[in-house]
């Protein structure tokens, strides 16, 4: 454990937050704040403070930005900026354990249905004057309105006005109130999904085969919450241009961006020679 509620997935260059569920109906300000807070307009609830989120994330390598600010020189807002990055959550469905994006709890209150694409961003909050961070003051840890405080926001302008609220609780799709969950939080800079082909044309990933149809499905699942992504085809040695070709157009057929692609050849480890045998004088 990094903090007290914080975790960091070392591998997969994650950083895993405590959460509970405190909110299922209604309209939002925040996906997740700090307690005794905000939880009448959050759908979760952290234990963690704030700034120990903010190391844990600069730990894996996320730089961040700037909230919501107003430009005296142009005499406008400015939205936030800061690496874009994807939030899941975790949570146990019975006996299941299920991950999903976490806009899926989110309702567009125009559309009445879950946004396509969030596009959050570290936006760092900000630091008062007597050095006191913000999100620790505020307990804005992922808002989806504008907060100058805001530990991970949207990277858009969105009023708090409340009957300009853009959001609200998508609330068939939220686990009950009091469900314990975790927050999943990576880079969406760029995602790159690693499959090696072998020498007969089938293909693994993780070490675990899978088929042109999954691979396509996972391809398309990434790419929601990524700003780009690329499948990186490692072909070990031996394996014939003619076994690549086929795969590369298999994945464009299943609706796989040709451009996306990119095929590594793995080289072939030289073997150590042996030492000459040593010869003694008869």
């Amino acid at each position: 454990m990094f903090a007290p509620g914080v975790r960091i997935d070392w591998e997969r260059r994650v950083v895993e937050v405590d959460a509970e569920i405190v909110l299922r109906k209604g309209p939002l300000e925040l996906l997740a704040c700090s307690s005794h807070t905000r939880e009448h307009e959050s759908i979760l609830v952290v234990r963690a403070r704030p700034m120990n989120i903010f190391q844990a994330m600069g730990l894996i390598g996320l730089q961040p930005g700037s909230p919501v600010r107003y430009d005296e020189e142009q005499g406008r807002w400015l939205a936030p900026v800061g690496e874009p990055v994807e939030i899941k959550v975790r949570y146990r469905e019975g006996e299941n354990v299920r991950t999903v994006p976490v806009r899926k709890w989110l309702m567009d209150v125009q559309r009445r249905r879950p946004p396509e694409r969030i596009s959050w961003v570290f936006s760092g909050s900000q630091t008062f004057e007597n050095g006191r961070f913000g999100a620790d003051v505020d307990g804005t840890v992922v808002c989806v309105v504008d907060f100058d405080t805001a530990l991970i926001t949207v990277g858009a302008l969105h009023s708090a006005d409340n009957e300009l609220l853009w959001l609200e609780a998508n609330t068939e799709a939220i686990p009950p109130v009091g469900t314990p969950c975790t927050l999943l939080i990576r880079s969406a800079a760029e995602r790159t999904i690693e499959v090696k082909v072998a020498a007969d044309g089938t293909l693994r990933r993780r070490d675990v085969p899978v088929s042109i149809p999954d691979l396509a499905r996972a391809v398309r699942r990434e790419k929601r919450d990524a700003a780009a992504i690329t499948v990186l085809l490692q072909v070990v040695p031996g394996v014939p241009t003619a076994k690549i070709r086929p795969v590369v157009d298999s994945l464009v057929r299943a609706g796989i961006d040709r451009a996306w692609i990119k095929i590594e050849q793995e080289t072939r480890q030289p073997r150590s020679a042996k030492p000459p045998k040593s010869r003694t004088n008869s």
